[in-house]
């Protein structure tokens, strides 16, 4: 099981690899709180929020109408699987990075 911080790090760490820079961070008090991140490249932008109501953990692109869905997963009350937090990470690690090169 990973904390939500866990899961911020893995993402932000394939994020990075790919070029983003972290430009704003909002974060709840307490660790298990609302998180936001924003990331950019000179293509894209990439928001990855964690919502602990819902426990939802969601990755979004910003299209120009707004921010879309990119990826998202639900988690438990046991906490966030590291096989499912992997499997987004895959994603952006396959995907956002082609998705911020391809041309229209």
């Amino acid at each position: 099981m990973l904390t939500v911080d866990g899961a911020f790090d893995r993402i932000s760490a394939v994020l990075q690899d790919k070029g983003y820079a972290l430009k704003k961070e909002e974060k709840a008090a307490d660790s298990t709180g609302d998180r936001k991140s924003v990331f950019t490249s000179p293509d894209m932008s990439v928001r990855v929020c964690w919502d602990a109501k819902a426990r939802l953990l969601v990755i979004q692109v910003d299209a120009e109408e707004g921010w879309v869905d990119f990826a998202r997963h639900g988690f438990g009350p046991k906490g966030l699987e590291d096989s499912a937090v992997d499997a987004l990470v895959r994603a952006v690690g396959n995907e956002v990075g082609e998705t911020s090169t391809d041309s229209d």
